[in-house]
């Protein structure tokens, strides 16, 4: 394979090689790195599967339209069990970056607006599943819309009822919901240029030894590492977002296989619920989505809803948001910033725990013994933890100062990567052209399992092919 050709010519006709995008070092073509990227693909599978949905979806009958989606139009049980788990997806890469961004430090200067800009679209993004999540018109979203009325009217904020869930007919509910659910996606689309732009022109952080764990941390433009982003950043970046749609169909699509769907837990069901009006409706437990847990059980809190609403959103999104101004020093490496990192532990800690305590006690009111119980060993422990550990990294820190040092690692051979990239080329052709022989309406989770399977595997050759062409021998 050469790097001419094909490539050359799609270059010269969009005028790509023109585009001001910045390269990154061979070290930076690692998952750590690419998060936001998965998250971007989710996003953009969400736009592409939204937009047809709004097709077939009417408000002035949302469960019935809903069930329509999913047994009558073709690929419709793909579309929509795709675009729930799209945004399942979506929301794991947005904390897992959260969470590789903080300990990184990649808050501090010069991407403390960065920062803030992520944290936005993580709190938009939470808004957008909510009221998405509410349009289905099942009894979860049924449940969903009241515990948003109640929050609300605990809040003081009873006016803004309206504006959000209608004035109490279905029809103008979910017409409601379906606005503010177009509204949030288009901000968040905003939101993300912006945020990928300022994520440009600041490039990929490098790895903290080579800033000596201190910020700014940036690549310099003139990098003897660095090269051209076409078609190398492209091609590993159209891996990225193969490999994320792929997932998007393939998970939702095993799991409503009707051998399968029989077993699954509501809370991770790739459809939706009983009617709200159905006899099965009484032994469906309350409960939110999964990303929604933790919230859930703040509210089942012995301080009243307004303030366990307070504690469980408006508190840690207000801490988010000023954790650039909250920690100025320099420092980059997580123990050099220790009381910061033990309240990020701790917070981290406490979503883990409340979420697996409502999924096992959801609605359950909590007494205050329990609630100290659960919220002070972690601070403990946390802060304790921190500062024990951050003792032994004054040892070993000069030590690990210096450059770069990976280990050359596990390497397939040329000949094996170009195998890996036909065998699964070949599989990719496979999948679809069983695809076709599948009925579009009867067989939706199989068809979805062949697709899934053919972008996964149409990444996996694309990746085998960037390993040959890119990686450095």
């Amino acid at each position: 394979m050469s790097n001419g050709g094909f490539w050359d010519k799609v270059a010269e006709i969009l005028h790509l090689k023109d585009v001001p995008f910045m390269g990154v070092p061979d070290y930076m073509f690692s998952i750590e790195y690419w998060l936001g990227a998965i998250a971007a693909s989710a996003l953009a599978w969400q736009a592409i599967t939204g937009l047809i949905l709004l097709l077939y979806y009417q408000p002035s009958d949302a469960y019935d339209s809903t069930m329509a989606i999913i047994h009558n139009v073709p690929f419709g049980s793909i579309l929509l069990s795709s675009h729930l788990y799209g945004a399942y997806i979506m929301i794991l890469a947005v904390y897992i970056h959260g969470l590789e961004v903080f300990f990184r430090g990649a808050y501090k200067r010069p991407r403390g607006a960065q920062w803030v800009l992520g944290v936005l679209l993580f709190a938009m993004t939470l808004g957008a599943a909510f009221v998405g999540y509410s349009l289905t018109g099942d009894v979860l979203s049924a449940d969903a819309v009241n515990v948003g009325r109640g929050i609300l009217t605990a809040l003081g904020l009873s006016s803004a009822i309206p504006i959000l869930f209608g004035n109490g007919t279905q029809l103008d509910l979910f017409t409601r919901l379906l606005g503010w659910h177009i509204i949030i996606a288009a901000a968040l689309i905003l939101f993300f240029a912006l945020h990928f732009y300022l994520a440009e022109q600041n490039g990929f952080m490098p790895d903290l030894k080579e800033s000596n764990y201190r910020a700014p941390a940036l690549l310099s433009r003139s990098d003897s590492r660095l090269k051209p982003w076409w078609p190398r950043n492209f091609i590993f970046m159209l891996a990225i977002v193969l490999l994320t749609w792929g997932i998007i169909l393939l998970i939702p699509s095993v799991l409503a296989i009707p051998q399968v769907l029989s077993r699954v837990p509501i809370l991770l069901s790739p459809y939706p619920g009983p009617s709200p009006t159905s006899p099965e409706a009484s032994s469906v437990p309350a409960y939110p989505p999964w990303f929604f847990l933790f919230m859930y059980k703040m509210a089942d809190m012995p301080f009243g809803l307004a303030m366990d609403t307070v504690m469980g959103m408006f508190i840690p999104l207000i801490i988010l948001l000023l954790v650039p101004a909250l920690d100025r020093s320099d420092a980059l490496h997580p123990l050099d910033r220790p009381w910061i990192t033990a309240l990020f532990i701790t917070g981290l800690t406490w979503v883990i725990e409340l979420s697996v305590w409502s999924a096992i006690q959801p609605g359950v009111p909590v007494k205050m013994q329990w609630f100290a119980i659960t919220i002070i060993p972690p601070v403990v422990i946390s802060f304790g933890g921190i500062y024990a550990i951050r003792r032994v990294w004054f040892k070993v820190k000069g030590e690990l100062s210096g450059s770069r040092n990976r280990g050359a690692g596990f390497r397939l051979s040329k000949g094996a990567a170009l195998s890996l990239g036909y065998l699964t080329s070949i599989l990719a052709i496979i999948a679809i052209v069983v695809s076709f022989f599948l009925n579009p309406i009867m067989d939706g989770p199989y068809v979805g399992v062949m697709w899934g399977t053919a972008l996964i595997s149409f990444a996996a050759s694309l990746l085998a092919y960037f390993y040959v062409e890119y990686i450095q021998w």
